[in-house]
C-alpha cells in the first residue's frame, strides 16, 4: 500500500506528471527528490513503463523509529528476503534473494539514504551484519561513493539478484525501501540519440520531456474513458511529442503539424524507424497523422470542437551565443509572445470544452541581461486559464521548470484550459 518514486533532475516537474497518472492519489510525504505515496492499485512496472521523470520506484517495506536504524536492525528486515539453503551447499554456491540469487555467493546491494546525511556509516554497518549471518556482500556504490544510478541497479540486476535500498529520513521516522523497478536509460537514449532525423544546432524536445508533457495533458488512457483522445502538436518539429504520444497513451488521432515542409518529412522518418525498430508498431502508426501547416490556419484542416489537448513545445526563439543584450532578449521573447497569442487565438474554436493546453514558455539569460515569455496577462482576453497541477495538494507553489546546466534557455511549463 505504500511505495516511493525516486525523481529525476526536475523533481518537481516528474511531481506534477505523476499527479496527472495518477490522479486520486493523496498528497505524498515529500523527502528531498523522493515521494512516498499510498496507493492501493499499484502497478510499479507499468507506472515505470509510463512515466518520464521518475528513474526509481519501489516498496516501502517498513517504518521504524530513526533512533532505531543501524545495520543489524536493517539486516532483520532484509532476512525475509533471503533464503540460505539448509546443508548440501557448495563453497562458494548460489543463495536465492527474493525472486533473484546471490551470484558466486556474493549479496550485491545498493543503500541510498534521503533526507540525512548521518547515516554515511550504515552501509558498512549492514555489510557486517550479513557478515554475522555468513553472507558475504558487496556495496555497490557511483562513483565517488555517490549514490547509485539507476542504470547501475539494472545493469547488476539488484532489483531481482541482489537489492537495491532507499532510506527515508522524516524527522523522528524512518521509512525502508526496496527498489522494485527502475528506468530503461537505454530506451530513452536510443529514442533521443538513436532516431535518424535531429537538428542538433536547432535543439531538440528532449524525449523524458515530450512524454512529461503528454502525461500532464492527462489523454483519456482507454478507449471509452469519456470522450476519445484526440492530441495535437501545432510546431511538432521531427515529431518527438507525436512519438511519445503514441507511446504512452491510446489516443485514437495523434496529429502533428508544422509550418516547415522538411520538418514533417523528419517527423514522418522518425516514426517510420520507430516501426521498423519495433519501438512502435504499424497500428501506432495508423494513429499518427501528418501535414504542412502554419498554426493560423490550423481550421482548414481541423473541424471544431475536435481536439482533447495540445501537446507543443512552440518556439524557443533563435539559438543563442551566451552574449546576446537584454534588449536582443527581450525583442526575441515578444516575438514568441506574439506568435503563442496567435496560436491560442487559432486553437480555442478547435478545442473541446474540457481541453488542456500543454505548452512551454521560454525564459532567456546571457551576459547580456535576462528575458522571459510571460502571457498569464493575456490569458483571459484569450480565452484561456492557467491550470495547478498539485489542485488539492499540499506542495509548495512555483512554476514547473526544466532546466540543464550550462543552457541559455529555460523552459517553463503551462497547463492551460479554454474558459
Amino acid at each position: 500500500m505504500r511505495h516511493f518514486l525516486i525523481f529525476g533532475t526536475h523533481p518537481r516537474l516528474s511531481l506534477a506528471e505523476f499527479r496527472s497518472v495518477k490522479p486520486q492519489t493523496i498528497s505524498p510525504l515529500l523527502i528531498g527528490n523522493a515521494a512516498i505515496v499510498e496507493d492501493h492499485k499499484w502497478d510499479g512496472k507499468e507506472l515505470m513503463r509510463k512515466l518520464g521523470g521518475t528513474v526509481k520506484l519501489g516498496d516501502i517495506i517498513a517504518t521504524i523509529p530513526t533512533s532505531e536504524l543501524e545495520g543489524e536492525l536493517l539486516t532483520s528486515h532484509f532476512t525475509p528476503l533471503l533464503t540460505v539453503p539448509q546443508g548440501g551447499g557448495q563453497g562458494g554456491g548460489v543463495r536465492s534473494v527474493s525472486r533473484g540469487w546471490v551470484r558466486g555467493g556474493v549479496l550485491n546491494f545498493g543503500l541510498t539514504v534521503f533526507g540525512s546525511k548521518a547515516f554515511s556509516k550504515l552501509p558498512i554497518a549492514f555489510k557486517r551484519a550479513l557478515k554475522s549471518r555468513s553472507i558475504a556482500s558487496r556495496w555497490v556504490t557511483g562513483k565517488e561513493g555517490t549514490e547509485i544510478s539507476p542504470a547501475a541497479v539494472a545493469k547488476l540486476k539488484l532489483t531481482t539478484d541482489g537489492i537495491d535500498f532507499c532510506i527515508f529520513i522524516e524527522k523522528d521516522l524512518v521509512h525502508i525501501g526496496k527498489t522494485t523497478h527502475v528506468q530503461d536509460a537505454d530506451a530513452w537514449s536510443l529514442r533521443d540519440y538513436g532516431r535518424p532525423s535531429r537538428d542538433a544546432i536547432a535543439g531538440m524536445l528532449p524525449p523524458k520531456l515530450a512524454r512529461m508533457m503528454v502525461n500532464l495533458a492527462s489523454l483519456p488512457r482507454t478507449k471509452g474513458e469519456g470522450m476519445e483522445g484526440v492530441v495535437l502538436d501545432p510546431f511538432c518539429g521531427s515529431g518527438t511529442i507525436l512519438m511519445e504520444a503514441a507511446l504512452a497513451t491510446d489516443a485514437v488521432r495523434i496529429i502533428g503539424s508544422d509550418r516547415d515542409a522538411e520538418q514533417i518529412s523528419d517527423t514522418r522518418n522518425n516514426i517510420r524507424w520507430l516501426v521498423t525498430n519495433n519501438i512502435l508498431n504499424s497500428n501506432d502508426e495508423q494513429r499518427i497523422e501528418t501535414f504542412v501547416s502554419d498554426v493560423r490556419e490550423l481550421s482548414r484542416h481541423l473541424t471544431a470542437s475536435s481536439i482533447n489537448c495540445v501537446v507543443t513545445e512552440g518556439m524557443l526563439g533563435p539559438p543563442l551565443n551566451g552574449n546576446e543584450s537584454r534588449a536582443t532578449l527581450e525583442r526575441n521573447a515578444k516575438k514568441i509572445i506574439e506568435l503563442w497569442i496567435a496560436t491560442l487565438t487559432a486553437l480555442k474554436p478547435l478545442l473541446t470544452s474540457q481541453a488542456r493546453v500543454v505548452g512551454i514558455w521560454p525564459a532567456f539569460k546571457t551576459t547580456g541581461g535576462v528575458a522571459r515569455v510571460d502571457l498569464e496577462p493575456h490569458l483571459a482576453s484569450l480565452g484561456y486559464q492557467l491550470g495547478d497541477p498539485f489542485e488539492d495538494w499540499d506542495v509548495p507553489t512555483g512554476p514547473l521548470l526544466y532546466h540543464r546546466i550550462g543552457q541559455k534557455v529555460m523552459r517553463r511549463i503551462v497547463l492551460l484550459r479554454p474558459i
